[in-house]
């Protein structure tokens, strides 16, 4: 037991009727999960599965975030394909005994589930921000099983890497993530109104999102993830280079960081067959302006399998 259970744990038994109270909250405000759960060896995993087609496109959501963030993309895609979106362990309504959160883990957990539901390759994987590290580690890990990759603003893992213009930012969030999972049985965060993940995708998703985002669960996979981003990074660039004729899509939001343009440039030489489009959203691409995103689904599944057309 590390040093941070037994604090997280000392501050639940110290605030009692604070951690009852957030217990009581977390039981009469649950919000059962839209799709399926599938028990792994580590963890049980929330998969929303739908549509079907000659295409099955996974979709990875980013740091802190859980499939409802492709409310807007889904639905439209699963008109033409298989389109599967899932929370990671710990995020939205999975759980999971891993004490790890490296992107390399979550290849292990997603490579497990898609055994266990048969769900078979080849894939077209789409990732979001931080979800965009861990598709290209999959890509790089089962390339015979990869049929195509785009990057929805994705990040890149030299942010991740410590150094001199980063580590008072990487601190700062460091810090704010470890606060939230020290207290997040006692519902300190809730008090402040702090819940992990997306504020707002429309009235009929509020209720689930203050459901998932205010669990003990939640703020744990954060912490834990953002802890390990370095380790993930260090997969990364330790990974394979992605097979030179995978076709893959970069879509760059608008950031008026010089660093984060620098490093959606570096993701162009991805392959000899990458392209990039550049959009006027922020960096949640696939909430502000998800028509951008499904159409560049579609134009990967037209590439990929060679559809005569899509309607």
């Amino acid at each position: 037991m590390n040093l941070d259970h037994i604090t997280r744990v000392g501050l639940a038994a110290a605030g009692f009727p604070l951690t009852a109270w957030n217990f009581f909250m977390n039981k009469t405000k649950k919000v059962p999960p839209p799709g399926k759960m599938v028990k792994t060896k580590n963890s049980t995993i929330h998969v929303v599965d739908s549509g079907s087609g000659p295409a099955t496109i996974i979709l990875e959501a980013g740091l802190s975030s859980v499939s409802i963030d492709w409310c807007f993309v889904q639905p439209e895609i699963a008109k033409l394909a298989r389109v599967i979106s899932y929370d990671r362990g710990g995020y939205g309504w999975s759980r999971t005994k891993r004490q790890t959160r490296t992107a390399g883990d979550s290849v292990e957990e997603l490579k497990e589930w898609l055994y266990l539901l048969e769900v078979k390759p080849p894939y077209i994987l789409v990732g979001h921000s931080y979800g965009g590290m861990i598709m290209r580690l999959f890509a790089s890990s089962f390339p015979n099983e990869t049929k195509g990759l785009i990057l929805v603003d994705a990040a890149h893992e030299n942010q991740y890497i410590e150094n001199a213009s980063n580590r008072n930012r990487t601190k700062k969030f460091n810090l704010l993530a470890k606060f939230g999972y020290l207290t997040s049985w006692m519902g300190i965060p809730r008090l402040m109104k702090h819940r992990v993940g997306r504020k707002y995708l429309g009235p009929e998703h509020e209720k689930a999102l203050k459901y998932i985002g205010y669990t003990p669960e939640a703020y744990q996979s954060l912490y834990f993830e953002f802890r390990d981003t370095g380790k993930s990074a260090q997969q990364i660039l330790k990974s394979e280079p992605l097979p030179a004729d995978l076709p893959v899509t970069v879509i760059r939001a608008c950031n008026p960081s010089k660093e984060w343009n620098e490093n959606q440039q570096r993701m162009v030489k991805l392959t000899q067959h990458t392209k990039q489009i550049k959009v006027d959203t922020g960096h949640s691409v696939h909430v502000e302006k998800p028509s951008i995103v499904i159409e560049e689904i579609v134009e990967m599944i037209n590439r990929t399998v060679q559809l005569k057309k899509v309607e």
